[in-house]
Formats: structure tokens, C-alpha cells, sequence
């Protein structure tokens, strides 16, 4: 039985109205089956916060009053600037560009949280779809369903793409059962030849009526707590239409940046799946990507060396090769000094003591003029008993601090520690997430150090992904085969990864009209929306484009204090949350 949609309509009148109703008749009577309005049925909704790795259990019950749908707005009197669009500035001229990524809205904050946020039913709610492929680590696809238009729900053909392969796996065991009720949906499960591997890419593939698609990446599960009451964030695509001459499949690979480059990169990592996602690639193949300005940077299982050409990279190598034309691509060199590497995640595995310096960081460290200083934002127990949801959220924050071994890896860290729920004193500065715990995972390298002096300093590039900081994500460093299971005889070192995982590189450079002339790109910190402020325009630099990234967290870091822990799962928190609850 469906519940209604999580989203309110546009309430339409008049000859508007009409005109709508009769294109959607039309559009509708196309459909090869027939559509009768949604079928109600009363329940008890009960939501458990569990753990990522426990699946959530979910009735849902029709919503009396649908959540209000937010738009792009501004709160501060200036007029919103939405992407491409010129303007003059007081003190320069430049084009202002919003952030590639968004954040997702979360139930519980006001309007001006908000402000230019994005929800699953956003992306899931155009009645023109015919097919989505959903990848991602956990379902409750009964919940997912609702997000859907619905008059065509039932009639949208759903690929669910998921890890759960053990026959008593819970997420498994879920997903059997809603698909009882879901004749459109179908799983797919990825093959994980390691046993500490996960599926753990979050990623939607969108077909419709029209002829177009869509890719969006992003970082929540198909929950409901992880997309109503967590930071997250999504990556949108272009619409993607058909290709001018879709018979002719020849895919160039393009320049890393390029659409050519990311439509060649997800094929591959498609193809990582063997015969079972043909059907998706051979779809994507018709599209035409070329409006994508973004970098794909992807995990699969594997063994891969230094010396593997592009095309067999994944990981922290593909990372690095990515980074690497970032750098040669750009018409100035970076300056020299300290660049700072702000690694934001919601799981720190047991790692070997140097797999950091020598995986994410050498990546990083581009430029032989550079030194790169690197940080780690990860919750404090207080940052989860201040949460408006408590600690009920903080099943899906994964450390361990019980043993001796993880003990002395949080005594190494800790110089890099910094919170998540801590607010930066200045107000231009606050990103309005600090009291809803993190599920995102980025990865910010900033130009210097975020100080109280320079807390916005300008950023280099920016990744968000699936991947949390553990061997298994982005693999281990090189090492000699002998030492790698399943890797025999002498040669080159290799590095192993475990899982999947998914995730998107941008850089200012990319949205520049043409890169080698003689404008400039700069991308800023954006707080409490996606557009950046004219401000930063510099007076007297002529053309310059200023690229928003759209902040989860405040600026300046605040560390962690000299007898603070990181929030661990597996520990016991007597003191009570905000909600009155312990953690036991």
C-alpha cells in the first residue's frame, strides 16, 4: 500500500492549473499501464536510529501535512545569482557561480537553515522518470518508494544496487521483504570478493520520458534519519541529453575534468560489476555528458600498482592522478607555502600508523612548492549529546577506542582532531550544521590554514564522497606483493582495495569559459547558501569567476581538547543527551 508523497505540491490556480492537469493527462496516458490514485492505510510510524550496518525498520503511515519544500532564496537583501550569470560588483567585475554541491534539507531546522537544500523527493519526484538505479549500502526501499511521484511510483522501473550478499544479512533480509509489495523493483547484488568489503557507493541513475538523464552522487543511505536528520550533501549532474548520433558509441576519454573524461570514468567503474549492470551502460552510452565540469573518483575492489595506467587506478592512486592534472592544468602555478588538508568524515578505521601521509596526503601534495598540513573533523561524544537528535544518531559514527592499539591511533591523531559540533565566534562564518551530526564525507584543501584572522580562506579543491578514511575505501598504501594476500611473486608494490565507493573532485579552474585565457577562478567558502559572496570579488582583477562551496561545517576548526575522545559506538555515555537519554 503507498503512503502519500513526503513533498507539497505547488498549489496552482486558474487557467495555469488547467493547462498543467491536461499535460499531465497526457503525459500519463502514454504510460503502458494504467495508474489509479494511491491506496491509504493507516499505521503506527515508528523510526528506529540504528546503526548503518543495522537496517532501518520503518512503517510509514500517510503524512497529514507534507514537509514544506524550500527554494533557492536569500536572506541577506542581495539577489540571488544562480549559475553563469554576469554581474558588476562595486569594487570588480566576475561571474558568480553556485556550489557543485548541495546540501540535503534536514527536517528539523528553520527555513533560513535551509536555504538552498536539496531532499530525495527533489530528486526523485519527476513523474516524467522511467527508470532510476539506485546504489547505496542501506534500504528501506518501502521508504525510498514514497519519494516518488504518485501517479507513476508503481510504474517506475527501480534497480536497488547493494553489498548484502550473507543470506542472514539484515539489509538483505529487508529488502526482500519490501519487494514483496514493489513488483517494479528489482535487486542487484555486487559482488564483494573480501570479506571486510562494503557496497558502500551512494549514487542514483536517472532515465525518463524525455530522453534525458541524470547522475547524482551523494552521501546519505536510503534512510529516513540519514536524509531528515543528518548533514549530507548531493551532486547533481546537467540534464544529460541523447547524443546528436547515438548510433555512433566510439567514447573519447577527454581531459580529466572534461564530461568526456567523467562518462569514460563511470563506465569503468560501472563495468567493475561485471554483466550484471550491461543494460546501464549500454543506456548511458547514448547520452551526451559534455556538460559536466566535475572529476569521478571511484573505488572498486581491486589490486592496483603506481605504475597501472589510468584507466586500472582506483583509490588514493586514481586520487592522485586526478590532483595531479588539477595542478598542471592550471595557467599559474600555486604559490609557495602551506596548504591545508581538512579531511571531514563520519568513520576512522584502525590504520597502520603512516597510511594517511602516505595514501590521501601524498595524493594531495601536488606540488613540490607546497607542504600539505592536514586536519580531521570527526564528532566528540558532546558534539552527539548537543545534536537536536541526541545520541540516537551516532550508530552511523564509526570509531573504536577500547583497545591499546586504538588508544595509541587516536594519541597519533590527535594533533589533527578537530570537532564537528563546535560554532565558529564568527558569524559569517557558520554553516548552521552543528547540531545535526555528520553522515558527509569531504575532503577541502584550502589555500593556508583556516585561522580567526583568515577563517575563510580560498579553496584549492574539493571532494565529497562515499569514502570514509580506512584502508578498505581508498586502499592500503603500496606494499610489496609478498605482503598482499592473493598477490604472488616479486614485483612492483601493490595497493588493495576492499569496497566500493563513489565520489566527485571539482576545482575553480573548471567552470572557467576558456581555461587558458585570461580570466581567473577562485573558489569560497559558502555558508548558509550555495551562491558565494560578491564581496570577494578583488578590486581591479577584471574578469574573475568565484565558485561557492557550499560549507557543512563552521571556519576556523575548533581541536580537540588535550583529554577529549572521539565519539566510538562501542562506548558507554552515562551523561544525558539533550533528549534526557544515555548511550549505553
Amino acid at each position: 500500500m503507498d503512503a502519500e508523497p513526503p513533498a507539497k505540491k505547488p498549489r496552482l490556480d486558474g487557467s495555469h492549473a488547467e493547462q498543467v492537469r491536461a499535460q499531465r493527462s497526457a503525459f500519463l496516458s502514454t504510460l503502458s499501464r494504467s495508474v489509479s490514485p494511491p491506496r491509504s492505510r493507516s499505521s503506527d510510524a515508528s523510526t528506529l536510529l540504528t546503526s548503518d550496518k543495522d537496517r532501518t525498520q520503518t512503517r510509514l503511515q500517510p503524512e497529514t501535512t507534507p514537509p514544506q519544500q524550500m527554494t533557492s532564496g536569500r536572506t541577506d537583501g542581495q539577489t540571488y545569482v544562480p549559475n553563469g550569470v554576469s554581474f558588476t560588483a562595486p569594487n570588480g567585475t566576475g561571474r558568480a557561480i553556485s556550489s557543485p554541491f548541495q546540501l540535503t534539507r534536514v527536517r528539523d531546522l528553520p527555513a533560513k537553515d535551509n536555504i538552498d537544500t536539496v531532499s530525495l523527493h527533489d530528486i526523485l519526484g519527476d513523474p516524467l522518470i522511467k527508470q532510476a538505479w539506485i546504489f547505496n549500502f542501506c534500504f528501506d526501499v518501502n521508504w525510498t518508494m514514497q519519494h516518488f511521484d504518485a501517479d507513476v511510483r508503481r510504474l517506475v522501473d527501480v534497480k536497488v544496487v547493494h553489498g548484502s550478499w550473507r543470506q542472514e544479512d539484515g539489509n538483505r533480509l529487508g529488502i526482500e521483504k519490501d519487494l514483496k509489495a514493489w513488483k517494479n523493483v528489482q535487486e542487484i547484488r555486487a559482488y564483494l570478493p573480501d570479506p571486510f568489503g562494503t557496497h558502500h557507493s551512494k549514487m542514483i541513475i536517472l532515465f525518463k520520458h524525455d530522453d534525458t538523464a541524470q547522475v547524482v552522487i551523494h552521501t546519505a543511505n536510503m534512510l529516513e534519519k540519514d536524509w531528515d536528520h543528518m548533514t549530507q550533501a548531493a551532486w547533481k549532474s546537467p540534464v544529460l541529453p541523447l547524443m546528436q548520433r547515438p548510433g555512433d558509441k566510439k567514447q573519447e576519454v577527454g581531459k580529466i575534468g572534461s564530461g568526456d573524461r567523467f562518462k569514460h570514468d563511470l563506465l569503468r567503474y560501472l563495468n567493475a560489476y561485471g554483466s550484471k549492470l550491461k543494460p546501464l551502460c549500454e543506456q548511458l552510452l547514448r547520452h551526451d555528458f559534455s556538460a559536466i565540469r566535475a572529476a569521478l573518483v571511484a573505488s572498486v575492489p581491486s589490486y592496483v600498482k603506481p605504475s597501472d595506467p589510468p584507466d586500472k587506478r582506483w583509490g588514493h592512486l586514481a586520487l592522485a592522478d586526478a590532483l595531479a592534472a588539477v595542478e598542471s592544468s592550471r595557467p599559474t602555478k600555486s604559490p609557495p607555502g602551506e596548504q591545508r588538508l581538512v579531511c571531514q568524515v563520519s568513520s576512522i578505521a584502525t590504520l597502520p600508523a603512516a597510511w594517511l601521509t602516505d595514501t590521501i596526503v601524498k595524493a594531495a601534495c601536488t606540488s613540490v612548492a607546497r607542504n600539505t598540513s592536514t586536519s580531521i573533523i570527526y564528532p566528540a561524544p558532546t558534539d552527539l549529546r548537543n545534536a537536536l537528535t541526541g545520541y540516537a544518531t551516532g550508530g552511523s559514527i564509526h570509531t573504536k577506542i577500547a583497545s591499546a592499539a586504538q588508544q595509541k591511533q587516536v594519541a597519533a591523531l590527535r594533533p589533527q582532531l578537530h570537532r564537528w559540533g563546535a560554532q565558529s565566534s564568527v558569524s559569517s562564518a557558520q554553516a548552521g550544521r552543528h547540531m545535526i551530526p555528520p553522515h558527509i564525507k569531504t575532503y577541502i584543501c584550502y589555500s593556508s590554514k583556516p585561522t580567526l584572522q583568515t577563517p575563510t580562506p580560498e579553496i584549492d579543491w574539493v571532494l565529497v564522497s562515499s569514502a570514509n578514511l580506512s584502508t578498505q575505501a581508498w586502499g592500503t598504501a603500496p606494499r610489496a606483493p609478498a605482503t598482499v594476500k592473493r598477490v604472488k611473486g616479486p614485483g612492483e608494490a601493490v595497493s588493495h582495495i576492499s569496497s566500493f565507493e563513489i565520489g566527485v573532485l571539482v576545482w575553480p579552474e573548471l567552470f572557467l569559459d576558456e581555461p587558458d585565457g585570461k580570466a581567473k577562478a577562485r573558489m569560497v567558502p559558502s555558508f548558509g547558501k550555495d551562491t558565494p559572496d560578491l564581496h570577494r570579488i578583488v578590486e581591479g582583477s577584471g574578469d574573475e569567476v568565484i565558485v561557492g562551496m557550499r560549507m557543512p561545517y563552521d571556519l576556523p576548526l575548533t581541536p580537540y581538547g588535550p583529554t577529549e575522545m572521539p565519539w566510538s559506538p562501542s562506548a558507554t555515555y552515562d551523561e544525558p543527551d539533550r533528549l534526557g537519554q544515555t548511550w549505553t
